[in-house]
C-alpha cells in the first residue's frame, strides 16, 4: 500500500543483516575445490532466495563465483532480464541471451538468483519478485527462460538436478518449473530432498506430483541429515580419488 520504494527499503532492513552462512552454504562452497580435482565442470546453483548466504560463504571459502539475478523493478531499463557481476567487476545488464558468452562453468561456479537479490553495496540495484503483482508480471512476460543466458540454459536442459528442501506445494517452486521448463518432465535423473510432512496424505501428493515432473526421486527426510550424508560420500569420494 506504501509503495514499491517503500516495500523495498523494508526488505533492505530483513536482508541487509549480519546472517551467516549456514552448512549447506559451506558445503557447496566446498565443491568447487572438489571439482577442480576432478577437471570437472562447476556448479550451477539455482535459487529463490533473495539473500546472499551462498555468496558469503564462497567469499569465505576464497571462491570466485558468477552472480546472475533477475530484475524485477517495473523502472528499470532491465526488467524482466538478467545481470550478472563477474568477479570483482560492476553488473552488466544481459541484453542478448542467445549471444552472452561471458559465462562458463568451466571456469567457475554460477549462481542464478531467478526470483532477484539484495546488493549488499548499492540498494538501487536490489531486486525482489515478492508481491502479488511481482508474480504476475512474472507469468505473464512470456517465457523467461529465454532471458537465461543460453550456456546456462543449456546446462540446466541437460543435467542433474537436486531440489533441496523445496516442496511441489510451494508456489516460488512451481512458478519455476512452468517458466523454465513449461509441461515439459525432467527427463534426467533427479532428486528432491523434504522433510516429510507428519500426514501421510500429504507425503503421498508429493511423491505423485513430483513424479508427474519426470525421473525425480523424492527423498522425505531432514534436510541437515541428508547434508550430513552427503559431506561423508563427498570426502569419501574424494579420497579415492587422491589414494
Amino acid at each position: 500500500m506504501l509503495g514499491e520504494s517503500a516495500l523495498y527499503r523494508f526488505i533492505r532492513l530483513l536482508f541487509n543483516a549480519d546472517y551467516p552462512p549456514n552448512s549447506l552454504h559451506r558445503f557447496m562452497a566446498s565443491v568447487p575445490a572438489q571439482l577442480r580435482a576432478r577437471q570437472a565442470r562447476h556448479q550451477l546453483i539455482v535459487t529463490t532466495n533473495y539473500d546472499d548466504a551462498v555468496e558469503r560463504a564462497f567469499t569465505e571459502a576464497g571462491e570466485e563465483f558468477d552472480l546472475v539475478w533477475y530484475e524485477a523493478k517495473p523502472r528499470d531499463r532491465f526488467c524482466g532480464k538478467f545481470l550478472h557481476r563477474a568477479p570483482g567487476c560492476e553488473p552488466v545488464g544481459i541484453e542478448l541471451p542467445n549471444e552472452y558468452d561471458d559465462l562458463s562453468l568451466e571456469r567457475r561456479t554460477v549462481i542464478l538468483k531467478l526470483h532477484g537479490a539484495i546488493d549488499r553495496t548499492d540498494p538501487r540495484r536490489d531486486s525482489y519478485v515478492i508481491t502479488e503483482d511481482d508474480y504476475i508480471d512474472y507469468l505473464t512476460k512470456g517465457d523467461i527462460s529465454i532471458w537465461i543466458p543460453s550456456t546456462l540454459r543449456e546446462v540446466m536442459e541437460d543435467s542433474h538436478f537436486l531440489f533441496l528442501g523445496y516442496s511441489m506445494r510451494d508456489w516460488n517452486l512451481r512458478v519455476i518449473l512452468n517458466r523454465i521448463w513449461g509441461q515439459q518432465q525432467l527427463d534426467v535423473k533427479s532428486w528432491a530432498v523434504q522433510k516429510a510432512h507428519p500426514d501421510p496424505k500429504h507425503n503421498e501428493v508429493e511423491q505423485r506430483l513430483w513424479s508427474d515432473r519426470g525421473d525425480v526421486d523424492l527423498l522425505q527426510l531432514d534436510l541437515a541429515e541428508y547434508l550430513d550424508k552427503l559431506h561423508s560420500e563427498v570426502l569419501a569420494q574424494a579420497a579415492l580419488g587422491s589414494a
